[in-house]
Formats: C-alpha cells, sequence, structure tokens
C-alpha cells in the first residue's frame, strides 16, 4: 500500500517535471521569436489592404508559411532521402550515397536560410532559367531581398528552385524527382475511386449541366495537394458533390459554359495544371468531355518545368499518369487510358513545350512583357483554365486585394483570352467574393482559408468580335 503511493507520488513529480520543462521551453522558445520578430521588422498585424503579402505580417498565412511550414517541409525531405537512400542507390547506384550527403547538407542549409531571414543568393550553372533568375534577384530592392521581407510568392518560388539546384548540382540525382514518390502513392491510393468516377461519369452528354458537374469534378479535386492536405479524396467524392455546393463561395460555371458554347471556331481550351494525382486524373476527365461533346477541338496542358510545390505536375508525372492508366488491370481504367492515347496521337490532346514560366517568379501580369510567345499562344484559345491555389496567386500577384474586387481588375492586365479560375482556397489571398463572406467565415473558423475546404469558380470573360484571337 505504501509501496503504490511512493509510486503514484513519484509519477506525480515526473509529470509535474516535465510540465514545467514544456513551460520553459514554451517561454524561451517565445522570447526566441519576438527577438526574431523585433530583428526583422515582423509586425503583428494582418496583411494590409492593397499591399504584397509577405512574412512581415505576422498574422498572415505567409508568415507561417516561412516560419513553420517550409522548414518542417524540407526536414521531411532530408528524413524521406535518408530513409530510402537504400532504394536510390538500387536506382542509381552505389555511389549515390556521396551525393545525397552532400544534398541533405545543403538542404539543411537552406532550412537555416530561411529560420535566419538571410538574403537571397544568385544560382550558378547553365540551366535555361539562370539568367532570369539571377536578373530578376539582383534587381530586388534591399528590404525585399530576404526570405520574411520578399513577396510572399517570390520567397516559396525561390525555395523550390533552390531545391532544385541542390540537385542539378549531383552528378547521378541530377534527373531524380524528389516529390515523385508521393505523387504515385497519391495516383495509386485511390484506384478504387478512379473507378468509380469513371463509371459514375459515363456517356456525359453534352448539356449545361452535364458541363458544370465536370467542372466542378475538376474543382474539388484541387482539394488533394501534397503541400496542404495529404489526405486521400473521401471514397464517397461523387456521392459528396451535391453537399459540397455549401462550399462553392463563387459558381460561374454557367458563365464558363458560354463561353465555351459562343465560342468561334477552332475552339480550344488550356488547362494550367497543378496537382498531380487524382487532380490530374479529374483534369484529362474533364479534357474527355470537352473533346467528345464537341465543345473543343483541342485541349493544350500545361506542366511545371521541375518539380514543384512537392505535388504540381510535371512533364514526366503526366506521362507517367497515362501509362499508368492505359496499362492498369482494371479494365475501366484501362479502357480510359487508351482514349487518352488515342486523343495525344490525333493531337486533340497536347501537352505543351517545357516552359519555365510556370516555375519562375513572376506573376501573370509580366507574362506579355516577360514571354509574349506564352501570351500569344494563350490568345488563341477560347479559354484558360487555371488550376489551384498556386496558379490563382499568378493570377493576383499576390496582392492582399479588396476581397470583393473583380478578378478582371485584379489581372492587372493579364488578359489574352477569358480566364477561368478553379481553386479551392488554401491561403489569404482572394477576390470577387459577395460581400461580407469573408468577415462570416472568419467568425465561425479564422483559419478557413488555409483549409482548402471552400471552393470557387471564377470567370473574366473576353467578348471577341471576330474568330480571330486578340493579342
Amino acid at each position: 500500500m505504501l509501496s503504490d503511493k511512493m509510486d503514484q507520488s513519484t509519477e506525480l513529480t515526473s509529470q509535474t517535471e516535465v510540465d514545467s520543462a514544456v513551460v520553459r521551453s514554451a517561454k524561451i522558445q517565445e522570447t526566441v521569436d519576438l527577438v526574431f520578430n523585433e530583428k526583422h521588422q515582423i509586425f503583428d498585424i494582418a496583411p494590409r489592404p492593397h499591399v504584397e503579402l509577405s512574412g512581415h505580417f505576422l498574422r498572415s498565412f505567409a508568415y507561417f508559411t516561412l516560419k513553420h511550414r517550409s522548414p518542417m517541409m524540407l526536414g521531411e525531405m532530408i528524413s524521406f532521402l535518408h530513409d530510402n537512400e537504400p532504394k536510390i542507390m538500387e536506382i542509381f547506384g552505389s555511389y549515390a550515397h556521396f551525393d545525397l550527403n552532400r544534398i541533405c547538407w545543403s538542404l539543411q542549409l537552406l532550412r537555416a536560410e530561411i529560420q535566419e531571414n538571410q538574403e537571397f543568393q544568385l544560382f550558378h550553372g547553365k540551366a535555361p532559367d539562370v539568367e532570369d533568375w539571377n536578373r530578376f534577384i539582383s534587381t530586388l530592392d534591399e528590404d525585399r531581398n530576404r526570405w520574411f521581407s520578399s513577396v510572399w510568392l517570390h520567397a516559396e518560388c525561390y525555395m523550390y528552385r533552390r531545391i532544385w539546384a541542390i540537385f542539378r548540382r549531383s552528378d547521378l540525382l541530377s534527373s531524380y524527382d524528389y516529390f515523385s514518390q508521393k505523387k504515385i502513392d497519391a495516383t495509386t491510393s485511390v484506384v478504387k475511386l478512379m473507378t468509380d468516377v469513371i463509371m459514375g461519369m459515363r456517356g456525359m452528354l453534352r448539356s449545361q449541366e452535364k458541363f458544370q458537374r465536370m467542372l466542378k469534378l475538376s474543382l474539388w479535386s484541387n482539394r488533394c495537394d501534397l503541400s496542404i492536405n495529404k489526405q486521400a479524396p473521401d471514397a464517397q467524392f461523387l456521392k459528396l458533390m451535391a453537399d459540397y455546393e455549401s462550399d462553392l463561395l463563387v459558381d460561374q460555371s454557367a458563365d464558363v459554359w458560354r463561353v465555351l458554347t459562343e465560342a468561334w471556331d477552332p475552339v480550344y481550351v488550356d488547362i494550367v495544371c497543378d496537382n498531380a494525382g487524382f487532380e490530374l486524373f479529374s483534369d484529362l476527365l474533364l479534357a474527355e468531355y470537352l473533346i467528345e461533346t464537341g465543345l473543343a477541338l483541342k485541349v493544350r496542358f500545361h506542366v511545371k518545368a521541375i518539380p514543384w510545390f512537392i505535388s504540381d505536375v510535371t512533364k514526366q508525372d503526366f506521362l507517367w499518369m497515362l501509362k499508368f492508366l492505359r496499362s492498369h488491370k482494371i479494365a475501366e481504367i484501362a479502357a480510359f487510358g487508351r482514349r487518352l492515347r488515342r486523343y495525344m496521337r490525333d493531337r486533340s490532346f497536347v501537352l505543351c513545350d517545357t516552359c519555365y514560366f510556370w516555375t519562375s517568379p513572376h506573376d501573370c501580369s509580366q507574362m506579355k512583357k516577360r514571354l509574349p510567345c506564352l501570351y500569344v499562344s494563350l490568345s488563341e484559345a477560347a479559354l484558360v483554365i487555371f488550376k489551384g491555389d498556386l496558379n490563382y496567386r499568378k493570377l493576383l500577384g499576390d496582392i492582399n486585394w479588396d476581397y470583393t474586387a473583380p478578378l478582371i481588375e485584379c489581372m492587372r492586365g493579364f488578359f489574352p483570352t477569358s480566364v477561368c479560375a478553379l481553386r479551392t482556397i488554401k491561403s489569404d489571398i482572394y477576390c470577387g467574393l459577395p460581400i461580407c463572406t469573408v468577415e462570416w467565415l472568419s467568425e465561425d473558423d479564422p483559419q478557413w482559408m488555409r483549409t482548402g475546404k471552400k471552393g470557387v469558380i471564377q470567370v473574366a470573360v473576353m467578348h471577341r468580335l471576330s474568330g480571330d484571337a486578340l493579342v
């Protein structure tokens, strides 16, 4: 009896010591954060209206990302490379061990640069985008050349470009997609759902109702983003789409239908892709519907030139998906894959040439000046669909717009053709929302804009006077 009481007393004392240590550690970290914020002029306020988002604002997702999410992602990446070293060596040879050691060391240095808010460094090497990136970095003002003071879009793009540069310096791993396994796993884990979706959407005829359903399938698949939400889509995805209507803050899908049905022939639709996995599958399904119903003669896909924001589609991901689908043992998936191959062969589907604009720090308002050939190419389409949060930020330039401001105004002159944004909201930047929407949602959940639960279908319509592209 006495022994039991002594054991209980010892346990309570130990727990009290642990709790005290946790409190002390939290207070120390709080002091460290206060010193860091004061040194780097980080203000305990929300982003001001009409300014570019950055880590300067403590009450912003930009600050949270740079302070926590980005260093955590780099730490997870280092752990992944260590854990998968034997598999990587099987593919690239035993000498890959030395490259992996150097890569992990470089990633740790990059992580420290972010945590210490160091200046951006110029790139070296002969990659096609080095000159453009170095010109951009060299022209940054002194107060915009550090992680927490730079425009958030610039900082995040710079981080992923630095990661690619680290691998590019490797003799053996320069072509290795360090995010590929996550994207493959995200695809293979939803095979049953893919089958259900193919069967559920089979034989969809040309009608406004059916088109809007396909467009919303493509929208809600954008919830599957490995950089924000690591959960697989719900197995009852199709049945739940009706429930998702309450989460659709803006629905201009009827206007998108009118753009396509009133367009001059030949009708091209461009899709600026976001995530691999289930989202890419849904985009391909939408593209098939456009071709089969005659809403479009050609669908052109724009993907990232390098591994980007963990789950973004690259050329390798796109081609892997096509092969995965057509060679699958499930008949419905294989049949869909064979149809996609036919579209690729007859050029109904086009995978656009590698373009580094999508992995540059520039937003879309600068496209006409920076890459006029891409702007002209987009102007040939009747509609360009921008998928996801990052592409939305590229459209808006990471500016904290009034949330009721029209999309066309926030694009600041980028208007090659009609532009549609399909986006589930995962950051605190938006436009074109009904009045009082943000206040109402924030009262219920102050972090609603980070979850990807809410979505928008927005469109800026170009009214053409003829069948010629307007540039």
